[in-house]
């Protein structure tokens, strides 16, 4: 594994998702109206991440640095404005873009990762989505704490970092997206979607099932938390416990990838999880604020643990385009699974004995338990690299080593 490069780009992944999780607590810290809340970040994210394959397509064709740069200082610079205004119009236009210039990292961000593990693909990828939630988890503490001290219109200067380790990307470093030496125009490539049709599906069903699910929960962690009366630093951390809880599933994962059934991982998060949630449910509604922690911790583990696989069978049925692939599933699917956030106020109260958006979660808690059972159509060749695609994915030397393209 090129640790070098994983670690690098693994970074940037940190950085990325740090600001990907502003709005979560910047609307409960600006008070805005729950409902059109969600709606905001469901179009948006539907919309950005809709485009997703084909901005894996376009990082799959100019390869370099380019996509990688983009996404990273657009992300800071319009992520970190959303405190400037109160206007659900402007804050929409906000987030569209900079949710955008997520989504363009994340295919791009897949192959560079995927590409340095080598034979060890599931460790490296694990490495660079565990960076990434690490620091999704920081996001709302640092948004808070931050505007804490300074106010919500100072919430701009945080894009400072981002934009400073873009321009070093793009200046100093040596790691871009690259690919197979052939590279497929698009009739070729969807031809090849055309006959992987049937598994790309399933895969892409899991993801909006476990997705929709996990997002929903990391949205409105923090109003629930609040609701159960406890204090600003709990709310404002109960999103950080929870996603460092689904990075320790995540870096699971990738340890035992290459011992475990791909289908028996799928099973174990999306059944396993279900026990720690209906006990964060109780405790929470008991005012227990470690236990709450713990279990939502543990939530995280088990709902993550099947981050990567999901990935990593895509990349194995389709491993001419990797960033094409992680479009489709870490980006279209994403789009339709957060589709789900406005299911959540819609049940609030849904539930008898549970008041408030937590009836809403636990209507949604089915969407994992659909995705398990999809599972069991999958294919085998998704369980095991196919034959050559370790040669077939092989990238060749970077644009920037080779001199044979431009390094951007």
């Amino acid at each position: 594994m090129h640790g070098r490069k994983v670690f690098l780009i693994g970074g940037l992944h940190f950085i990325v998702d740090l600001y990907a999780g502003f709005f979560a607590i910047y609307m409960v810290l600006a008070e805005l109206d729950p409902a059109r809340s969600a709606l905001i970040i469901a179009v948006a994210s539907f919309v950005a991440n809709a485009i997703q394959p084909v901005m894996g397509y376009w990082s799959d064709r100019i390869r370099g640095k380019l996509p990688v740069f983009l996404s990273v200082i657009t992300a800071a610079v319009f992520m970190s404005s959303i405190g400037l205004t109160r206007s659900y119009l402007s804050l929409f236009g906000l987030m569209l873009i900079g949710l955008s210039a997520v989504s363009l990292f994340h295919p791009a961000g897949a192959n560079i990762s995927v590409a340095a593990g080598l034979h060890r693909k599931e460790r490296s990828f694990s490495l660079f989505v565990t960076i990434g939630t690490v620091g999704f988890a920081l996001s709302q503490p640092v948004f808070s704490a931050f505007t804490d001290v300074a106010g919500n219109t100072a919430s701009v200067l945080l894009a400072v970092p981002g934009v400073a380790l873009a321009l070093a990307y793009l200046l100093f470093s040596r790691t871009g997206v690259s690919g197979p030496e052939r590279k497929l125009d698009l009739s070729a490539m969807a031809d090849l979607l055309r006959r992987r049709f049937a598994t790309l599906l399933l895969l892409f069903l899991i993801t909006v099932f476990r997705h929709g699910f996990i997002m929903s929960l990391a949205i409105f962690i923090a109003k629930i938390f609040a609701d159960w009366g406890f204090s600003r630093f709990s709310y404002s951390t109960a999103h950080a416990v929870y996603t460092v809880g689904g990075a320790v599933g995540i870096l699971a994962a990738g340890a035992v990838a290459h011992r475990v059934r791909a289908k028996t991982m799928l099973h174990v998060s999306l059944l396993g999880f279900l026990l720690p949630f209906g006990l964060l449910m109780y405790s929470g509604q008991s005012s227990m604020l470690a236990l709450s922690f713990l279990f939502l911790a543990i939530t995280g583990v088990f709902l993550q643990f099947s981050h990567i696989t999901v990935v990593i069978m895509g990349h194995r049925i389709f491993p001419e385009g990797t960033a094409t692939i992680s479009g489709i599933l870490m980006g279209f699917g994403w789009a339709v699974g957060r589709l789900s956030y406005p299911l959540v106020p819609l049940f609030q109260d849904a539930v008898p004995g549970v008041p408030g958006l937590s009836s809403g979660l636990i209507i949604l808690a089915l969407f994992p338990l659909a995705a398990s059972a999809l599972t069991l159509l999958l294919p085998s060749e998704t369980e095991a690299p196919a034959a050559g695609f370790d040669s077939a994915a092989k990238p060749t030397a970077e644009p920037e080593e080779s001199g044979s393209r431009g390094t951007y």
